[in-house]
């Protein structure tokens, strides 16, 4: 168990030393991958980016993340779950969710021009189960650098194997079978407020 998220970044920034190079970059998940990408960014001097996405969810059931937006539209939705959409309620899912994507990224970011051709990109969030708000990212990564690893302190065993077929390299510290909740990883995994992510971000401007 990780006693926070600065435990865990700390832990998890040991796993990748044998990848990171002058053109690496650190590009987190808000809001708790960014204090994860944090340490590894201190940890090896890296830049450190943000790129948002949102899940998608059933008019019906929205704790029950199916898929995921970013800020320009990429979408991740897999087959089998567009049935717990009408295509009314899909297309209007996909517009509330893009436009708070949209404002999240002004936020935390102030615009949406990434240069990340021949960068080493490693994207990093504080936990993977089901994916969503990672696949879309990596999805969205095609387009932008064909060098991208991914990193986090707990990853399902499942998710593991997938995202080997997605990314050059995948790091975890914890990789379960049973995986319940991200938060039995940590002995405290208090919400990060917008305040801290931006105050993080201000040493990276």
């Amino acid at each position: 168990m990780f006693s926070d998220r600065v435990d865990a970044g700390n832990q998890l920034a040991l796993k990748m030393a044998d990848v990171i190079d002058e053109n690496t970059v650190v590009l987190a998940i808000p809001r708790g991958g960014v204090v994860i990408g944090h340490q590894i960014a201190k940890h090896y001097d890296l830049q450190l980016d943000v790129i948002v996405s949102k899940k998608l969810t059933p008019p019906e059931n929205p704790e029950f993340g199916i898929g995921a937006i970013t800020y320009d539209g990429v979408t991740y939705l897999p087959d089998s779950y567009t049935k717990y959409f009408t295509q009314a309620s899909l297309q209007n899912e996909i517009s509330i969710k893009k436009a708070e994507v949209e404002e999240r990224q002004r936020k935390f970011r102030g615009n949406s021009e990434y240069d990340l051709a021949n960068k080493n990109v490693i994207l990093v969030d504080d936990g993977i189960a089901t994916g969503s708000t990672v696949l879309v990212v990596a999805e969205w990564l095609t387009t932008k650098t064909s060098h991208a690893s991914i990193a986090s302190p707990v990853v399902a065993a499942d998710m593991f194997e997938l995202l080997n077929q997605k990314f050059q390299n995948v790091f975890a510290v914890e990789t379960p079978t049973n995986f319940m909740s991200i938060s039995d990883f940590y002995a405290n995994f208090k919400q990060v407020s917008d305040e801290e992510v931006l105050d993080i971000l201000k040493k990276y401007a």
